[in-house]
């Protein structure tokens, strides 16, 4: 009977694991191969989009920069000059270069050189590297085959050639006046091809696979293989790309390879990201082997595990019997009893004395760990008290003696405004009603800081503030963000507040994350002091307890404080960091914290600052 029983389990086993893992495994695979395919589509649309978007905005920067130059004085009295009349011609260079041309160079300095060829035979032009081949009658030589080449309406044209070798030249016509159609001549600027080709030299396409652009000729602007770029590409791939835009197609050339192509209504360059073919297909056939390894192991090992089960299930049956009667202080749910009073239904009954104890048992360790975490909860809520009101004593002092200066000297509002604004702050510091607060929160606290500050400072200093609008009822943790303006006062401008200095206050999302960044354009931080700070913050929750005296005399408590209150808030994964800026001079200061799902209708006007 025990022997019939347990082939009988091991026949059920053999054929509900069958099929089982033939099942998942097929539907794996499929499902597996879909999402690869759609991912893979996904994945070269969305490079292709953001290269796009990418050389989009970075082109249109010098768009509006042409623009700004047409309506200067000197171009409109430049491009109505005799040229039968050559000394007002050579009078109005020297300030044609230094008003109009060399700012342009100093805004963007990865221009080569910049030229105005007017249609009245007069040239002009300054360059950023070596021209000594180049001269104006190089210029008016070329003036009829730009007037073909420009764009009629006045529009920055791409030309797919330049008067310096390897670089990208921008063109347009342009008049006297910034409404006219009525064209007086060409403005010209080219790049250096290296400072366009490194917003795309991030791209990959996996091993083989690689992103290049071509221009409406079918010329060859950007290529991961710097020898391509200037060529004409294949005729008959680039007709390939012609009819299928905004798709993926098949090419073969030496190798299958896929290609995705869009063009660009504002540029008329075509994007183009391709792969191999084989490459794309790999991750579908790696999750085919893979399922079916995997399955082929488990089947085997399944059938080894359900014969033994098989074999032994009516052996233990009584030793459970015997070994569920030494634990009868056990706790868990009753099972009803058959009746039939065989060994299941003694094991039922001891199971069920088990449950009764266990039962008891768990109400007790429940009660404990309620007990525990209501003891946390008040732990972290006294620590983030202490925490915020921590507020820097050398600038309440600093204000105070500033007020006391305006009273002795004149009788004024000053005074007014600036108790006013240190009322609202005390107010706003010391409060302790909610830990979460909006954005626009702390924005109006920063607000009261700099009508303070920049009695402080003797002059106006105005925060850059790029928040989005949709953003400002995002919530944070109150007293975060004014601290940082304050670090930024205290660290990045040691030799003082100068008219070039800035201070910029950004937020935006990164997936399910909050971000709202403070950077600046002051001295930045040594490697030395930044390795130091980036460890602190890197360190989990840090307790008011656990602040070593040394950093408050350091000045880095505001920074500690800020980190820890929003781990305190929002859980480890969250907090402050620290870096200096990649492309420019100064520092950054980064808050990441959660994104809230429940948003209003509207949101309020940014606080300008």
């Amino acid at each position: 009977m025990r022997s019939s029983l347990a082939l009988r389990m091991f026949v059920y086993f053999v054929i509900v694991i069958v099929i089982s893992s033939s099942i998942v495994g097929l539907v794996l695979y499929v499902q597996s191969t879909k999402e690869v395919d759609k991912q893979t589509n996904e994945l070269l649309t969305q490079i292709v989009d953001n290269a796009m978007n990418h050389t989009d905005m970075y082109l249109k920067k010098y768009d509006r920069a042409t623009v700004s130059m047409m309506t200067s004085t000197n171009v409109k009295e430049f491009l109505n000059l005799d040229s039968n009349n050559f000394i007002p011609y050579f009078l109005s260079i020297r300030p044609m270069k230094e008003k109009v041309l060399q700012p342009l160079f100093i805004n963007n300095p990865e221009i080569s050189m910049v030229y105005l060829l007017g249609y009245n035979g007069l040239s002009i032009y300054d360059h950023n590297a070596d021209t000594s081949d180049f001269s104006n009658s190089l210029l008016l030589d070329k003036l009829d085959s730009l007037k073909e080449i420009t764009d009629k309406d006045g529009k920055l044209t791409i030309m797919d050639w330049s008067f310096l070798d390897g670089k990208l030249a921008l063109t347009r016509k342009i008049s006297d006046r910034q409404t006219s159609k009525i064209f007086k001549g060409i403005l010209g600027i080219e790049l250096n091809i290296e400072e366009l080709t490194s917003l795309w030299k991030g791209i990959r396409l996996g091993e083989t696979g690689y992103f290049y652009i071509v221009n409406d000729t079918g010329k060859i602007i950007y290529h991961p293989m710097s020898g391509m770029i200037g060529k004409q590409l294949d005729a008959k791939l680039f007709t390939k790309l012609r009819e299928n835009q905004n798709q993926i197609f098949d090419y073969k050339d030496d190798v299958e390879r896929v290609h995705f192509n869009r063009r660009s209504d504002y540029t008329g360059l075509t994007l183009v990201a391709s792969m191999p073919l084989d490459e794309l297909r790999a991750p579908a056939l790696n999750i085919r082997k893979t399922t079916v390894y995997t399955c082929a192991i488990a089947l085997i090992i399944a059938l080894i595990l359900a014969y033994r089960f098989g074999q032994s299930i009516i052996r233990p049956i009584k030793m459970l019997e015997n070994g569920m009667r030494k634990t009868e202080k056990g706790n868990w749910t009753h099972v009803a009893i058959s009746g039939r009073t065989d060994e299941m239904d003694r094991l039922t009954i001891s199971y069920n004395m088990m449950v009764s104890r266990l039962q008891e048992l768990m109400e007790q360790v429940y009660a404990e760990e309620l007990k525990n975490k209501e003891y946390l909860l008040k732990r972290q809520s006294a620590e983030f008290q202490a925490l915020q009101l921590q507020i820097n004593p050398h600038f309440l002092y600093n204000t105070l003696e500033t007020i006391v200066c305006y009273a002795v000297v004149q009788d004024s509002q000053e005074i007014k405004e600036i108790v006013r604004s240190l009322s609202y702050m005390l107010r706003y510091s010391v409060r302790a009603d909610l830990e979460e607060i909006t954005v626009a929160n702390e924005l109006k606290h920063v607000l009261h800081f700099m009508n303070i500050m920049n009695y402080r400072l003797g002059h106006e200093f105005e925060i850059e503030v790029t928040v989005p609008p949709e953003l400002l009822l995002k919530k944070m943790v109150r007293l975060t963000l004014q601290p940082l303006i304050e670090n930024v006062f205290k660290h990045a401008f040691p030799d003082g507040i100068e008219s070039h200095h800035q201070i910029r206050i950004d937020a935006s999302m990164d997936e399910d994350d909050f971000i709202v960044t403070v950077t600046d354009n002051g001295v930045g931080i040594t490697p030395e002091r930044l390795e130091e700070l980036q460890t602190k913050m890197a360190e989990q929750h840090v307790s008011v307890s656990q602040l070593p005296v040394r950093i408050e005399r350091e000045g880095g408590i505001g920074l500690a404080n800020v980190h820890s209150r929003i781990q305190i808030v929002f859980g480890e994964q969250y907090g402050l960091s620290i870096s200096n800026n990649e492309t420019a001079t100064g520092a950054q200061l980064t808050l990441r914290m959660p994104s809230q799902r429940e948003e209003r209708s509207c949101a309020p006007e940014a606080v300008a600052i």
